[in-house]
């Protein structure tokens, strides 16, 4: 066990089982109401001693504060990413205001930069992440699904049965983008109920089959709902063919007796969007935030991403790459040019694409934050950094840059300012390029691997 003394604090790091005994029982204090299922059936693997990972701070010999620590790997076509989550944070309510989250919060960026994490995903918003450089990310759609039943000729619905875990798991993985998980992994996630257990709810499973073949799967949570309550059943994952999967939740619907559903849908997810055109929907932002922990290496990881994704598109990799500006600031080298952007900027260009720019949507977190984050971007957007460009020949090495060399006299540039004012600085021809790469395809943070 390793520790750090804080005062009359210690800051622990790998959790002895007693102290995990102690976090489950924090978390159940702070986060359920008695009749929800423990944190720690809910979340097996932040309170697994085996995983070693999750922090905490501990007074007078009791656990007093904790952050639950979780690594994990997602998947963008073949590219794959190192992505560390963290969720369970909190402190027992007769400690709070003494800086704990905060001393381990960044004790859990120092171990992610350790261990080579490219992103770090956050499961709250507060300002605590927020003054941290962790942002809302991504673009999800909320669909309500009406009832209706109409199964493609020749499909069958019906539960999943313990000889379907190869298939399903195959499906799982033929997403455009999604997480890592091994069978008995995806079987944990289906048993642990993370998401629904919230909401008192518990799991269904279906799929479509088709010859013997499946050709979709959903997973349902629902339960008993209170009569004051506008909770709603909802799908906390699907996957295989959007044409199949939409009417096996429908058929679900029906052999469940459930009036509406409640669907997410990212993005990148255009086919199932398509096919709900006209059905009511809300927009937000992915759950929780994010942090990119080291964009050298998140570009190093994309590359198989955005090979595919330029073959896609008919075009040949771009003479692109990153340049280091200083610690924490980097630049987007496009041809002969720099273009300095901000870590709340590079994280509107990766998740949410070239054209983005902070809203004001339903996440609170957003509305309070959006002034100050246009505020921030602004600067490099008029090409007013301070910043000098390095002098020629001592140009730190690039990252992720294309089999043509990187040109040795790239300079910082402010110009490619749209007169229509993108949020982003990229000129019309930039962004046109970039839109064939970003936002990238990205799961849906609040599903089957919430943590």
């Amino acid at each position: 066990m390793d520790t750090n003394s804080i005062g009359f604090k210690q800051l622990r790091r790998r959790l002895s089982r007693q102290e995990l005994d102690e976090a489950v029982a924090l978390a159940d204090l702070v986060f359920r109401d008695g009749e929800q299922s423990s944190m720690g059936d809910s979340f097996p693997r932040i309170f697994d001693p085996a995983i070693g990972l999750s922090l905490g701070i501990t007074e007078e010999g009791q656990l007093v504060s904790f952050i639950g620590f979780v690594p994990q790997q997602i998947f963008i076509g073949q590219a794959v990413l190192s992505v560390c989550a963290l969720g369970s944070v909190c402190t027992h309510p007769d400690y709070r205001g003494q800086g704990h989250a905060s001393v381990l919060l960044n004790e859990a960026f120092h171990q992610a930069e350790a261990m080579g994490a490219a992103l770090m995903l956050i499961s709250g918003t507060r300002s605590l992440y927020r003054r941290n450089g962790c942002f809302a990310f991504g673009s999800v759609r909320r669909y309500r699904i009406p009832h209706k039943s109409n199964m493609p000729s020749g499909m069958t619905a019906r539960k999943l049965e313990p000889s379907d875990w190869f298939r399903l798991q195959a499906l799982a993985n033929s997403k455009p983008a999604g997480y890592r998980r091994s069978i008995a992994d995806l079987a944990q996630e289906l048993h642990s109920e993370a998401v629904a257990a919230m909401y008192r709810f518990h799991h269904d499973v279906f799929v479509a089959e088709k010859n013997g073949q499946l050709e979709a799967y959903a997973v349902i949570a629902s339960g008993p709902i209170p009569a004051d309550s506008d909770l709603e059943p909802f799908i906390v994952e699907w996957g295989g063919k959007a044409a199949v999967a939409l009417p096996l939740i429908q058929e679900a619907m029906t052999r469940m007796q459930l009036s509406s559903m409640l669907l997410f849908a990212a993005s990148h997810e255009r086919r199932m969007m398509k096919l709900l055109d006209g059905h009511p929907y809300t927009s937000s932002h992915n759950q929780g935030t994010v942090r990119i922990m080291n964009l050298p290496l998140l570009w190093e990881q994309l590359e198989p991403y955005f090979e595919a994704a330029a073959a896609t598109a008919g075009r040949v990799m771009p003479s692109w790459g990153i340049k280091r500006l200083s610690d924490e600031e980097y630049a987007l080298r496009l041809g002969d040019e720099l273009i300095p952007l901000s870590s709340r900027a590079w994280a509107l260009l990766l998740f949410d694409g070239p054209d983005a720019e902070p809203d004001d949507g339903p996440d609170a977190f957003v509305r309070k934050m959006a002034l100050e984050q246009r505020a921030e971007l602004l600067p490099t957007m008029a090409g007013t950094s301070s910043r000098s460009p390095a002098p020629s020949g001592h140009l730190p090495e690039m990252a992720g840059t294309s089999s043509s060399s990187a040109s040795s006299t790239a300079k910082l540039t402010g110009s490619g300012i749209k007169a229509d004012n993108r949020l982003l600085p990229f000129s019309e021809s930039q962004a046109e390029l970039l839109r064939d790469f970003f936002p990238l395809p990205f799961p849906y943070t609040a599903g089957l691997s919430y943590i």
